[in-house]
């Protein structure tokens, strides 16, 4: 099936032959979106499948490989297809699909596209059903996991909900010269992620790490930084940037920079 098809059927959604439809009357307050998957090793990719919701279901069985040409990475939803597109609800929604390859002792690669086009208040999130680690996919670029000997079969989910969840947030970000001459940083994160701090000329070349990516709770944290490079040598006065990054365990993202002013 070709990337013109999938496309095609994305904007549109026409009938076609090997398309079934599952449900009509979706609600009106929501619109269309979709997002694709593809999976990569080595050289083998599939690239043409997509999830999402419209207005009218849709569901593309795909006709099996040839016996003579078989495919070495493959990336099937649950109903033997590599369309699935549901009629628009606000419940939450699951989809589950396989990738398999016969390619042994490899990194394979699941990437997705599309997904800011997804209307906000759509949460997504992939789920590998073998180890239950979930990413947030607005902010996670892929997943890669590794083949074992033989074919390897792997199985995962996309689920969606539409519950309010606030983003993650660094906040309340203060930064100040101490009497002592270090420069104190203060920050509030709104729920537990892995945060890393670093300094930077007024251009944006990297100075100095302050902290290396360390996990921390919701709440107000503070750091310092003694007005020193990666060397340990004093960097004269004038403006420097202080950039600030969290990530959850999701994968959800967040970074803010800051100037400081350093006085000698």
């Amino acid at each position: 099936m070709s990337r013109g098809f999938i496309s095609c059927l994305a904007a549109i959604l026409v009938p076609a032959f090997g398309c079934s439809v599952w449900a009509q009357g979706a609600d009106s307050a929501l619109r269309p979106w979709s997002v694709r998957l593809s999976a990569q090793v080595g050289a083998y990719r599939d690239d043409n499948n997509l999830l999402g919701q419209s207005r009218v279901s849709r569901a593309f069985v795909d006709p099996p490989p040839a016996p003579d040409n078989p495919a070495r990475i493959r990336l099937t939803f649950s109903h033997g297809g590599s369309v699935d597109v549901r009629a628009l609800s606000r419940a939450r929604t699951r989809w589950e699909f396989v990738v398999e390859t016969d390619v042994a002792d490899s990194d394979v690669t699941l990437r997705w596209e599309d997904v800011a086009k997804v209307p906000r208040g759509v949460n997504l999130r992939l789920v590998d059903l073998q180890t239950g680690r979930r990413l947030w996919m607005r902010t996670a670029p892929a997943f890669t996991f590794r083949t074992g000997s033989g074919v390897t079969r792997r199985q995962f989910a996309v689920e969606m909900d539409m519950d309010i969840q606030l983003p993650l947030r660094l906040s309340q970000v203060r930064v100040q010269q101490t009497r002592g001459g270090a420069v104190g940083i203060q920050f509030t994160l709104n729920k537990p992620a892995s945060v890393r701090a670093r300094v930077m000329s007024a251009q944006g070349k990297s100075l100095r790490e302050i902290e290396p990516a360390s996990s921390r709770q919701a709440g107000m944290h503070s750091l310092q930084w003694d007005g020193r490079d990666a060397s340990g040598t004093a960097l004269p006065a004038g403006a420097y940037l202080i950039e600030l990054s969290a990530v959850t365990e999701e994968l959800e993202t967040v970074r803010t920079v800051v100037p400081v002013v350093l006085k000698r």
